[in-house]
C-alpha cells in the first residue's frame, strides 16, 4: 500500500547529526541513495532529512511503498498524489495519464515526461522522499521510475531508501548519475551505529549501562539498529546464554523476537498484535472488531501507546481526516503474520471478515475489497463494489473504479452485469474502444432488463461518437431518447449528452437546443454538468455567440471537479475555447492555451475537439510567422487520425496543407496533399454517410483551392456556389460564410462587380452576425483591399461599415506581426551546450522532418523527441522550430 503521510518521528531517536549533515551536503544531487538491510534506520534517517529540507525551504513530498500494491498503476497513482499534495496543477496531466492506466511503454513514458514537465513549472525546489523501494518489483514500475529521474527537471531530486541493491533499470541510471557526480549513496557502512551512537541509544532505553556492556551489545549486534532495539526488550532479565546471542540480520531477528520476545507479551498483547497483523493499517476500533469486543477501543487505545513507548516496533499516524491509524514494523509484522498463519488455521479468513466488515461500515471501499477477497467473499467484494460503482462513475472516479475491479477475480466480475457496466464505462473513459466492443459483445449475450438495455445502447452510441462515426450514432436515437422509468442520474445526464452531441455533430442546432433547454442541471453530477456546459458553449460557437460561448468554456476550467474526469473536462473546454479566441483574434491566447494541453486534448478528447484544437494551432502558428510549427502540427493531426482510422479528420488537415504550402509555393507538396484527398475520396466513393460527405466537400474546397491558383476563376465560382448551396442548406453558416466571401472575391477577380458587390456585403452581414473574424479574413489575401472598397464606396451601413473597419485594423496587426522566436534569435549563444543527441534532433530538425519521423529515425519515443525539442528551445532561447533552426544556423556561421 502506497503511504503519503510520512510516519511520526519515534520517540527517543539518536541524533545523527554528522550522517544527516553528509545527506544535507548532497541534497542538490539529482539522486541519494540509502540502501541498507531492514531496521538499519534508513526511514528514521529519511525523517531526519525532511525536517532538516523542510527549514531550509525546501517542498519535501513522502511515498512509502508495500508489496500489496506495487503494480505499476498503483504505485503512479501513489507517486503522482505525493508530488501533487502541495500543488495539484503541476500533476494534472500526469494524473489523468496515469489514472487511464497506462497499457503499453510509450504510454507510461508520456506519463511521466508529462509529470517530469509539470514539475518544471513550479518554483522552488522539491525532493521525493521513497521509503522501501525495494517492493517496488515490477519491470514497468521500475521503468517509470527510472525514465522520472532522467526526465526529471533541474530543482527536482529524489532519495531512494531500501533493502535491496536498485535493479536495472533504475540501478543503471543512478549508476550513470553517479558517473557525472549527480547521485550519492549511503550503504550499511555509512547506516550502522558507532560504538558511541549505540551507548548513546541504549542509555536511552535502559537507563545505566555500563562501557564494557555497550561495547559487548554494539559488538553482538554489529551496530544494527533493530538488533540493539529487540535486545533492549527484558534485556536484564535474559540468561547469559541468551545475551551472547549474535543479532545481524533479520533472519535471526525474527529466530530471537519469536524465542525471547513473544514469551514475554502477555497473551492479551500477543493476541491483539497477532490479529491486527492481517491489516496494513489499523485504527483501536478495528482492532476491537477484529478480537470481537473483548477490549474496549479505550483499552486498546493505551495498551497500543504502552507498547508504542516500549519500543516494541509499533508507530502511530494520522491521516487527513484526523483520525489515528497504527502500524507494525515490517520485521514484526512478517513475524506476526507467519505466526499467525500457523497458529490461527481457518481462523484467518474469519479474521478478514471482521476486518471487511470494519473497513465497509466506515466508507473505505478499497480496503473492505482486499479483506473480503481474502476471506474467500468474493461475491461479497463484487456485491459491494457493484453498491458503489455508479455513484463513483457519476463523480467521474474512474481509478477507483478500476482499481476495484482489479482486485475480484475476473470469474467473478464475468458473473455481475453491474460489473461489466462499469467496465464498459471505465473502458469507454480511457479511450478503450475495443475494449468497449468487447463489453458490449459479452453484454449483449446477457438477460438484461429495460434499463440495462437503453444503458447498453448508451454506451454503443459513446463508442460510436468517439470514433467519429455520427451516422452510427444517430441510428440509435430513437433508442436513447426516452428512458424506461426508473433511470439513475448516470442514464439521464449521459442520454441528455449524447443527444446534444448526436445532433450538434448532424447541424441540427434546434434539436440539440432543445435538449440542453430541456435538461436539469442542478440534478447532474459534476461531470455530467461540466460535460453539458461545453455542449452548450459549442452550441453558441456554433450560433456565432463567440462570447457567451467563451463564458461557459471559462466556467468549465474555473470548476473544482476532481480526478481524471476534471482533467479531461479541462482539456474539453480548452480545446473549445481555444477556437474561440482564434476567431476573436487572440492568437498568441490560443497558442498558449493548446499547446501545453495538445497532448492530453489528443489522449482523451472527442474528435471534433481534437480537430478544432489542432486547425486553431495550426492557423494561429501560421498567422503569427511560425510556419515550420504549423506543418508540424499539421503532420501531427495526420498521423493521429490515420493510427486511429478518422478519415475526416485527416481530410481537414490535408485540405489546409494545400492552402498553406500553396502561399509557400510549395507544389510538390500541394500536389502530394491533393493526392491522399483524392485515395480519401475514392475509398469512401458510393458512400452516403456525413462522414464521407463532408470528406468529398473538403475535397472540393481544396480543388477550388488549385483552381484559383491556376487562374480557372469560372471554374472556382461554379464550384462555390454548388458548395455554398450545400452549406447554407445543411444550416453550417460559419464556413458559408468564408465561400461567399471567397465567391465575391473571385466575382470582383473577374471583372463582374455587380454581381462581386451584394456578395461581399452578404458575407459582411453573416460574418458580423455571427461574431466572426478570422473566417472572413482567412479566406484570402484581397480579404483587406475588398473591405477597403466597400468602405470607400459608402455602400454598407453604419454598423457593417464599423464591422468592416473591424476586420481591417485586425489585418493591419496580422501584416506587423513578429513573432517571438524571431527576436530571440539575435542572442550570440545558447544558454547551455547541446549535447549530442540534442544535436541530432537539431539536425533533422533542420530538414523539417516532423517528430513522428525524427522519432523513427532516432529510435525513440516520440514524446522522448519532445522532452528534447523543449530543452533545445530552453537552451537556444527560443520558442518553436523556425527559430531553433535559424538560431542554430546562426551559432554555424
Amino acid at each position: 500500500m502506497t503511504r503519503l503521510v510520512a510516519p511520526r518521528i519515534a520517540s527517543g531517536m539518536v541524533p545523527r547529526a554528522s550522517l544527516v549533515d553528509r545527506l544535507m551536503d548532497a541534497r542538490r544531487k539529482r539522486c541519494i541513495v540509502v540502501q541498507g538491510p531492514p531496521g538499519s534506520g534508513k526511514t528514521s534517517l529519511l525523517l531526519a532529512m525532511r525536517g532538516q529540507l523542510m527549514t531550509h525551504g525546501f517542498e519535501v513530498a513522502w511515498l512509502s511503498l508495500a508489496a500489496e500494491e506495487a503494480e505499476l498503476d498503483t504505485f503512479l497513482q501513489g507517486l503522482i498524489a505525493s508530488l501533487g499534495s502541495s500543488d495539484r496543477a503541476s500533476v494534472r496531466a500526469a494524473w489523468l495519464l496515469a489514472s487511464e492506466g497506462p497499457r503499453n511503454s510509450d504510454a507510461v513514458e508520456h506519463c511521466m515526461i508529462a509529470l517530469a514537465q509539470g514539475l518544471a513549472t513550479r518554483s522552488g525546489e522539491l525532493v521525493l522522499m521513497v521509503d522501501d523501494t525495494h517492493q517496488l518489483s515490477s519491470a514497468p514500475a521500475l521503468q517509470a521510475l527510472t525514465w522520472l529521474l532522467e526526465y526529471s527537471p533541474p530543482g527536482f531530486h529524489v532519495v531512494l531508501a531500501s533493502r535491496e541493491i536498485l535493479p536495472h533499470p533504475l540501478g543503471t541510471a543512478v549508476a550513470r548519475l553517479r558517473q557525472r557526480q549527480m547521485a550519492v549513496d549511503f550503504s550499511w557502512p555509512d547506516l550502522r551505529f558507532t560504538l558511541a551512537e549505540s551507548e548513546l541509544f541504549l542509555r536511552g532505553r535502559l537507563g545505566t549501562v555500563t562501557q564494557e556492556e555497550a561495547k559487548s551489545l554494539h559488538e553482538r549486534t554489529d551496530g544494527w539498529i533493530a538488533g540493539l532495539q529487540l535486545l533492549c526488550l527484558h534485556y536484564r532479565d535474559q540468561e547469559a546464554a541468551v545475551r551472547e546471542m549474535p543479532l545481524k540480520d533479520a533472519g535471526s531477528f525474527a529466530a530471537y523476537f519469536e524465542q525471547h520476545v513473544l514469551e514475554h507479551l502477555s497473551h492479551a498483547d500477543f493476541e491483539l498484535l497477532s490479529r491486527v497483523a492481517i491489516c496494513h493499517r489499523f485504527s483501536a476500533d478495528l482492532a476491537v472488531a477484529l478480537l470481537g469486543g473483548a477490549w474496549s477501543a479505550g483499552q486498546i487505545e493505551q495498551r497500543l501507546s504502552m507498547l508504542d513507548r516500549d519500543s516494541l516496533f509499533i508507530y502511530q499516524e494520522q491521516d487527513r481526516e484526523t483520525r489515528i491509524w497504527w502500524r507494525l514494523h515490517p520485521l514484526l509484522r512478517e513475524v506476526l503474520e507467519a505466526k499467525a498463519e500457523d497458529g490461527l488455521g481457518g481462523a484467518m479468513a474469519m479474521l478478514h471478515r471482521r476486518a471487511w466488515a470494519w473497513f465497509a461500515a466506515h466508507g473505505i471501499v478499497s480496503e473492505a475489497v482486499h479483506h473480503a477477497v481474502q476471506a474467500g467473499e468474493g461475491e461479497a467484494a463484487a456485491q459491494m463494489v457493484q453498491a458503489c460503482s455508479r455513484e463513483l462513475l457519476n463523480t467521474g472516479n474512474f481509478p477507483l473504479i478500476r482499481a476495484l475491479l482489479r482486485q475480484i477475480p475476473p470469474n467473478i466480475v464475468e458473473r455481475h452485469a453491474g460489473l461489466r457496466f462499469a467496465l464498459a464505462h471505465v473502458h469507454l473513459n480511457s479511450r478503450e474502444l475495443d475494449a468497449l466492443d468487447s463489453d458490449i459483445e459479452v453484454l449483449e449475450q446477457e438477460t438484461l432488463d429495460a434499463l440495462q438495455r437503453a444503458e447498453l445502447e448508451l454506451l454503443r452510441c459513446a463508442a460510436a461518437l468517439h470514433r467519429d462515426d455520427v451516422d452510427a450514432a444517430a441510428h440509435l436515437l430513437p433508442q436513447i431518447e426516452c428512458l424506461p422509468g426508473g433511470a439513475d442520474q448516470l442514464l439521464t445526464s449521459t442520454s441528455a449528452n449524447l443527444l446534444a452531441w448526436t445532433h450538434l455533430a448532424r447541424g441540427d442546432y434546434a434539436l440539440a437546443r432543445e435538449v440542453l433547454g430541456q435538461r436539469n442541471a442542478q440534478q447532474d453530477g459534476p461531470v455530467a454538468r461540466l460535460t453539458g456546459l461545453c455542449l452548450e458553449g459549442l452550441l453558441y460557437t456554433l450560433e456565432g455567440r463567440m462570447t457567451d460561448a467563451e463564458h461557459l468554456y471559462r466556467q468549465v476550467l474555473d470548476a473544482e471537479c476532481e480526478g481524471a474526469a476534471g482533467v479531461q473536462l479541462s482539456n474539453l473546454a480548452a480545446a473549445l475555447l481555444g477556437d474561440v479566441l482564434y476567431e476573436l483574434d487572440e492568437l498568441d491566447a490560443a497558442c498558449n492555451l493548446l499547446d501545453p494541453r495538445m497532448d492530453l486534448i489528443e489522449h482523451t478528447g472527442i474528435p471534433e475537439a481534437i480537430l478544432r484544437a489542432a486547425i486553431v494551432l495550426a492557423s494561429a502558428h501560421w498567422l503569427c510567422g511560425r510556419r515550420l510549427e504549423a506543418l508540424a502540427q499539421l503532420d501531427r493531426l495526420e498521423d493521429y487520425a490515420f493510427q486511429r482510422g478518422l478519415p475526416r479528420l485527416h481530410a481537414h488537415a490535408l485540405c489546409l496543407r494545400v492552402r498553406m504550402q500553396q502561399q509557400r509555393g510549395e507544389m510538390l507538396a500541394v500536389s502530394d496533399a491533393l493526392c491522399k484527398l483524392d485515395e480519401l475520396v475514392a475509398q469512401r466513393r458510393g458512400q452516403d454517410d456525413s462522414v464521407s460527405q463532408e470528406i468529398m466537400r473538403l475535397a472540393e474546397r481544396a480543388q477550388i483551392a488549385v483552381h484559383l491558383n491556376r487562374g480557372e476563376l469560372a471554374l472556382a465560382a461554379d464550384g462555390l456556389r454548388d458548395l455554398l448551396q450545400r452549406f447554407h442548406a445543411m444550416g453550417r453558416l460559419r464556413p458559408a460564410a468564408a465561400l461567399m466571401m471567397q465567391l465575391g472575391l473571385v466575382e470582383r477577380n473577374r471583372g463582374n462587380e455587380p454581381a462581386a458587390l451584394p456578395i461581399l456585403v452578404d458575407a459582411l452581414r453573416m460574418g458580423h452576425r455571427l461574431g466572426l473574424i478570422h473566417t472572413v479574413l482567412d479566406v484570402s489575401r484581397r480579404v483587406p483591399a475588398a473591405l477597403h472598397g466597400l468602405v470607400e464606396s459608402g455602400v454598407l451601413d453604419p454598423v457593417l461599415n464599423f464591422y468592416a473597419q473591424r476586420l481591417l485594423k485586425v489585418a493591419d496587426r496580422k501584416r506587423t506581426l513578429k513573432t517571438t522566436a524571431q527576436e530571440s534569435a539575435a542572442q550570440d549563444k545558447p544558454l547551455e551546450p547541446l549535447k549530442e543527441r540534442e544535436l541530432e534532433i537539431l539536425g533533422l530538425l533542420a530538414q523539417a522532418l516532423p517528430n513522428k519521423k525524427i522519432a523513427r529515425v532516432l529510435g525513440l519515443s516520440p514524446e522522448t523527441v519532445k522532452w528534447y525539442l523543449k530543452n533545445i528551445y530552453i537552451k537556444l532561447g527560443v520558442t518553436a522550430r523556425d527559430a531553433a533552426v535559424a538560431r542554430a544556423r546562426d551559432l554555424q556561421r
